[in-house]
């Protein structure tokens, strides 16, 4: 009988080695609590991101209204995140099926904050801060207050440093400012931009029309800042596609198109309901205006492909 050499012995014997280890690794990797382990870190890890840019996004906004509110050292950050997929107070485009119950068509997620009892939301996606509301500090109380005039001032700085597309904007927003009277403290004053021009096809309805809204102290403090213009003029393409299915659309021939964007921006002047307003159209000419009504499909296909 032929006795193995010591080499062949090695070999076995690592065959043997290599085959035990095969076996451990399927046994752990079809484990299925290996598996759900593996989703639940996943999960955290993604989470923990999504917290660690919203954070990121609203401490860059309170620290814009630091400066501007004078406060240039001893900021602390005090900001706790409540929700990873919270629900904004001011945002939402719904379809009520009666008085009572309604259907939401269009619904944004939000990391949410906490800053003692105030609450602050930034878009879970895109990292914008929609709202951002604060304690007001005993040191910005105390001083001289200053003029209307100067807070309007400071407050539009604010404005187009956290939303640089106000600039832009603004000419489309009714502007209306008013203040309210806090006890035992400075008035406090609410500077407040709405967008009335902005509509949602017929039978659906907005929780707030665009606003955008910034509230601070006679001594320069800025404690609030809303801004929803940003969400119903960056709406992803499935929130479109949503609302596009309810479009009956009226006779118009005033439309920009921006194919940058893969949108239509549709004016009416003077025919039911849309006064004076207009609607933000998908435009996706590759889908055929998949998702669209007859009517808004039929106005879509007339418009030019190619830029006149």
């Amino acid at each position: 009988m032929n006795r193995l050499t010591k080499q062949e012995k090695l070999l076995f014997l690592g065959l043997f080695l290599l085959i035990i280890a095969v076996a451990i690794f399927l046994v752990w990797f079809l484990n299925p609590d290996r598996k759900v382990k593996e989703e639940i870190r996943n999960t955290l890890t993604e989470q923990e991101v999504v917290k660690a840019k919203a954070t990121e996004a609203l401490k860059s906004v309170v620290d814009i209204a630091n400066q501007l509110s004078g406060i240039t050292s001893g900021a602390v950050f005090n900001f706790e995140v409540t929700d990873v997929d919270g629900r904004s107070g001011n945002f939402g485009i719904v379809r009520y099926i009666d008085e009572v119950k309604g259907e939401r068509i269009v619904e944004e997620h939000f990391v949410t904050f906490k800053n003692q009892n105030y609450a602050s939301e930034v878009h879970r996606d895109t990292n914008a801060v929609v709202s951002m509301h604060r304690s007001v500090s005993e040191f910005a109380v105390s001083g001289s207050p200053y003029p209307v005039d100067k807070l309007e001032e400071t407050v539009r700085q604010f404005v187009e440093r956290v939303y640089p597309e106000f600039t832009r904007r603004e000419s489309t927003l009714e502007y209306d400012p008013g203040s309210k009277d806090a006890p035992g403290v400075a008035t406090n004053y609410f500077f407040r931009w709405n967008d009335k021009q902005f509509a949602v096809p017929n039978g659906l309805e907005m929780d707030l029309p665009p606003f955008i809204q910034v509230g601070i102290n006679a001594n320069g403090f800025i404690f609030s800042y809303e801004n929803t213009v940003q969400l119903y003029h960056n709406l992803p393409k499935e929130a479109l596609r949503a609302m596009c299915g309810f479009v009956e659309m009226p006779r118009t021939d005033d439309s920009l198109t921006d194919r940058e964007k893969g949108i239509v921006k549709v004016w009416f002047t003077e025919y039911e309901p849309f006064q004076n307003r207009y609607l933000i159209l998908p435009y996706e000419p590759e889908t055929d205006f998949e998702g669209c009504s007859e009517s808004a499909k039929e106005f879509l296909g007339q418009v030019p492909s190619e830029p006149r």
